[in-house]
């Protein structure tokens, strides 16, 4: 069963459990290093045997899309710990996620930031590339993010393609 907990209600165990999980996935990753990150929303958990077999977090926020304020439900943190790989558990997750994006917190879009390696799996799951300029904030000021911007859509906003999204706070 696939589990929508707000993320100030994990436990102290649980959140250092996935904590350590992120670590381990993108603690190497220089650009992970170098950014604050805005805290998630929401978590959503998958279990299998007694272990997490995948997770995500939400953000939920307000962003300027080309001048205009959408309500935006962001996705990070996709994890499936090694042992649990190749079983289907993140599309799995990220198909009951899309649903909560737009039935439960009435985002009008999903948004995540992708590695391009990642690309092909989140396109197979509706998400789509954006060519857009992507700025976020940071302790010393905005930044700008160079790499891939994602959107899913409720069908109806399905052919939105903004050429500048200001994120309206930290990136996630």
């Amino acid at each position: 069963m696939i589990q929508f907990i707000p993320y100030h209600a994990l436990s102290p165990e649980l959140s250092r459990e996935l904590n350590e999980f992120i670590a381990e996935e993108f603690g190497h990753v220089p650009f992970v290093q170098q950014q604050i990150w805005a805290k998630p929303d929401w978590t959503v958990l998958l279990e299998a045997g007694g272990e997490v077999a995948t997770f995500c977090n939400i953000i939920v926020r307000e962003v300027i899309m080309d001048g205009q304020r959408r309500s935006v439900a962001g996705i990070n943190n996709v994890i499936t710990p090694a042992a649990h790989r190749g079983k289907g558990y993140s599309s799995r997750v990220l198909r009951e996620t899309s649903t909560f994006l737009f039935e439960h917190l009435h985002a009008e879009l999903g948004l995540l930031l992708c590695a391009d390696a990642l690309v092909p799996f989140y396109e197979r799951l509706g998400w789509y590339t954006v060519e857009c300029q992507l700025v976020y904030d940071q302790p010393n000021g905005r930044e700008e993010y160079d790499s891939n911007v994602m959107l899913l859509t409720n069908g109806h906003n399905a052919s939105l393609a903004p050429r500048y999204i200001d994120l309206n706070g930290l990136p996630w």
